[in-house]
């Protein structure tokens, strides 16, 4: 996000509604107006642009879509949330944030839907405000830094559990941000600029760093350390680990031994 958002003037509300989700077009075609939208607490959804730029939100994620902009909603899980479509002298990238507390946000959503449904010739305004105490709300937000320290206390559930769990088949992402209590987007942001790399990643480096000790002990075969390090299918292991390792787990056995 600029910082242009501090001088917007909002012109014009269009609309301002919860969308259920069933709800909602997947396809926008040179998108008539700004929308400021928050994803329900089950909504998933990726935002694929004409550009190539992929917006990926997740639950209660606060996100702008520009005005003028095409794009096609993938949804992933859940679809419901709510939006507002206004008019401002502003122009901004699509852009996505995570709110440490949401409920001022879904306060303000609520509200502006209900003034909205009231169609009381008081609406405009009503809107207008919510559309500015979004624009409050996201940039003091951007001005509340995490420290180093409050990062690493709210991922440390997820890292326990790689610690412990990391040849699990069906250890995903979405698992890791339940168990710290955050969404998968914020997860994902916490853990790559506290450890460099994404939580995939690093799942795979303690699977591959597990392999090389049983292929250097000599005592399994190929496919069996695959199983044993949370691989379904030998094949997927194998290459992993020659990405990675630079030869295949085959070869690597047979220079250890």
């Amino acid at each position: 996000m600029t910082d242009a958002w501090a001088n917007a003037m909002v012109s014009r509300i269009a609309l301002a509604i919860y969308v259920p989700p069933e709800g909602g077009k997947t396809v926008h075609t040179n998108r008539p107006f700004h929308g400021f939208v928050l994803n329900s607490d089950t909504s998933v959804k990726d935002y694929i642009f004409s550009d190539g730029r992929v917006l990926h939100t997740c639950e209660y994620d606060f996100f702008y879509l520009p005005k003028g902009s095409s794009y096609r909603v993938k949804s992933i899980s859940g679809s419901g949330c709510w939006a507002i479509n206004f008019d401002a002298d502003v122009q901004d990238e699509p852009f996505v944030m995570h709110f440490r507390n949401h409920e001022p946000m879904v306060k303000i959503f609520r509200t502006a839907a209900r003034d909205w449904r009231a169609q009381n010739g008081l609406q405009q305004p009503a809107v207008r405000r919510a559309v500015y105490d979004l624009i409050c709300q996201m940039l003091a937000e951007r001005q509340r830094p995490y420290a180093p320290n409050s990062r690493r206390e709210i991922i440390e559930p997820a890292i326990a559990k790689l610690g412990t769990d990391f040849t699990e088949n069906e250890l995903t992402v979405g698992t890791l941000s339940s168990l710290c209590g955050i969404s998968e987007a914020y997860f994902r942001r916490l853990f790559s600029s506290e450890y460099g790399m994404s939580p995939r990643e690093y799942l795979i480096s303690l699977r591959i760093g597990y392999a090389r000790q049983l292929l250097e002990s000599g005592q399994f075969p190929v496919s069996e350390v695959a199983r044993l390090c949370g691989y379904s299918e030998p094949s997927h292991f194998t290459r992993e680990f020659t990405r990675r390792v630079g030869v295949s787990p085959g070869q690597y056995r047979k220079v250890q031994i």
